[in-house]
């Protein structure tokens, strides 16, 4: 994975792609997007605690509709890993999912997301990742329905992709 410094513009894909149980929508987003936990060792980042609600809201979010997935996991460069592991789990009560593959979308004020990958959950939990408080209030104040069709945040030109 690469690193990207918090909250430097988003560069990573150009269009948006949120999966749903019936499929794709993709876009072009006509919102800015921020970085936020792209860790890649042995690039630093900042360590400290966080709000005790917050790595729940975190991995409830990562377990929500994956964004701009890709076909390959991504390991923590900062986990001592065998060659034979698995991609990260993230447990969750509706059972371990995996997300080490993926993106997650916080909407921060309007006009606004901020994008991180699905193992920000893993860098908090296993790393002490301290995300800017700027993200903090925005997963405290997240709302899932910014991804379903008719939210602001997704233009009404979206394509939808579904399954047959």
């Amino acid at each position: 994975m690469t690193h990207f410094d918090d909250l430097s513009a988003y560069t990573y894909f150009e269009t948006e792609s949120i999966g749903h149980d019936w499929g794709w929508l993709e876009f072009r987003p006509r919102y800015d997007r921020l970085n936020i936990g792209w860790l890649d060792a042995p690039a630093g980042f900042p360590v400290g605690s966080t709000p005790e609600w917050f790595a729940d809201a975190l991995r409830n979010i990562a377990a929500g509709p994956l964004v701009n997935a890709t076909r390959g996991f991504h390991a923590c460069t900062f986990c001592p890993r065998g060659p034979n592991d698995s991609p990260l789990p993230v447990e969750h009560p509706g059972g371990a999912v995996l997300r080490a593959n993926a993106e997650i979308r916080v909407p921060w004020r309007t006009g606004a997301m901020f994008a991180a990958p699905t193992l920000v959950w893993h860098y908090v939990r296993a790393h002490s990742y301290q995300p800017p408080e700027s993200f903090v209030d925005a997963v405290g104040s997240y709302d899932p329905s910014w991804a379903m069709d008719g939210s602001p945040w997704i233009p009404t030109d979206a394509e939808r992709l579904t399954f047959d």
